[in-house]
């Protein structure tokens, strides 16, 4: 944990701290604005942080090392963290909300002497990153997650196996990188977006959400891929392989774990087509193919016809299609196609 040093509120729960504030400033205004606005450029960092880590939820869909309760003790530490973080100079920003508020009171800002704009501009931006590189150095510091078996390949993933996998499994990385994972899948998409009538690019969406870019694909008892990268369950209708694993859904809005059987395949090829299959052969999800729905909607039809109990379900693949990330990657392999 960050050492703490002088601040009028150095917890993020020390409600005495604020109140001291008010105090202070019964007797120097000047004093209790500085305060105030080390408090605004504390919850400047606390959405900065909370930025970095929605930005990275997407690699965590289905993790089994995440719970309600790590996400809470998680954002708690992230809050002491901003207020830390901006102790002393911290980024900047402070000395210019101090300025502002110094004029919101009637107070003039220059009886505090001359004013290094150029000094204010440079900290503004090159504190910002410094406190971008401590919080790397707090968070490295951070116990180690358990590991996750990264040693199957994109190569392996891809390759067909003599059976399909089976048994009591869990969740690992089967994809190098989301690079990989794209190159893997995004040949067999377009072979049963064609069949479907479903943009190709929302499919390999709809599967980096179910799998993380890959990170986190169901494996079997012995490790090897399922190659079920759409979390398709094994209900009655199904009579090949399972693997089961811990899952999470909603039920009546509230996220919880449970214990779930799922498909397995001997390939990657027949995971996608047991998944068109699969869309095809039932009547919840005629809006969503057949060329009734755009790309962006793909994922909001799905979830209309009951696909997910997430209710975030058709706007997080919204998201992924239409991210940076999947385009950059999409459109990397066109140019390396044509200039082959």
């Amino acid at each position: 944990m960050i050492q703490n040093s002088h601040n009028a509120a150095n917890v993020f729960t020390d409600i005495n701290g604020l109140q001291g504030i008010r105090t202070l400033g019964k007797t120097d205004q000047d004093a209790a604005l500085k305060e105030v606005a080390k408090q605004f450029e504390s919850m400047f960092v606390s959405m900065m942080l909370k930025s970095m880590r929605d930005a990275s939820d997407v690699f965590s869909e289905d993790s089994l090392f995440g719970s309600p309760e790590a996400d809470f003790y998680q954002n708690m530490y992230d809050d002491q963290m901003a207020v830390t973080l901006t102790e002393g100079e911290g980024t900047g920003l402070a000395e210019v909300i101090h300025r502002q508020l110094m004029s919101q009171y009637g107070m003039d800002p220059n009886t505090t002497g001359e004013v290094d704009q150029q000094r204010i501009f440079d900290r503004r931006f090159t504190g910002i990153s410094q406190t971008i590189k401590r919080v790397e150095e707090e968070l490295e510091k951070l116990p180690a997650s358990p590991q996750r078996d990264d040693k199957m390949t994109s190569t392996l993933a891809s390759q067909p196996t003599a059976a399909a996998t089976s048994g009591a499994g869990s969740k690992g990385q089967s994809f190098a990188s989301p690079a990989d994972f794209v190159a893997a899948v995004y040949p067999y998409a377009e072979k049963v977006g064609s069949e479907l009538g479903v943009d190709p690019k929302a499919i390999v969406a709809q599967a980096a959400l179910e799998t993380g870019w890959g990170k986190y694909t169901i494996k079997g008892e012995d490790g090897r891929p399922s190659f079920n990268l759409f979390g398709i369950k094994a209900d009655s209708r199904w009579d090949g392989d399972v693997v089961s694993i811990q899952t999470h859904e909603y039920r009546q809005g509230v996220k919880v774990n449970e214990q779930a059987d799922f498909r397995s395949y001997a390939s990657l090829e027949d995971g996608l087509q047991d998944y068109a299959d699969f869309l095809r052969d039932s009547t919840r999800y005629q809006d969503a193919i057949n060329e009734k729905t755009s790309g962006a909607a793909y994922g909001h039809a799905l979830q209309q016809g009951g696909y997910a109990t997430d209710p975030e379900y058709g706007n997080k693949v919204e998201r992924i299609y239409n991210g940076d990330l999947l385009n950059k990657v999409l459109n990397s392999s066109t140019e390396e196609n044509r200039d082959g």
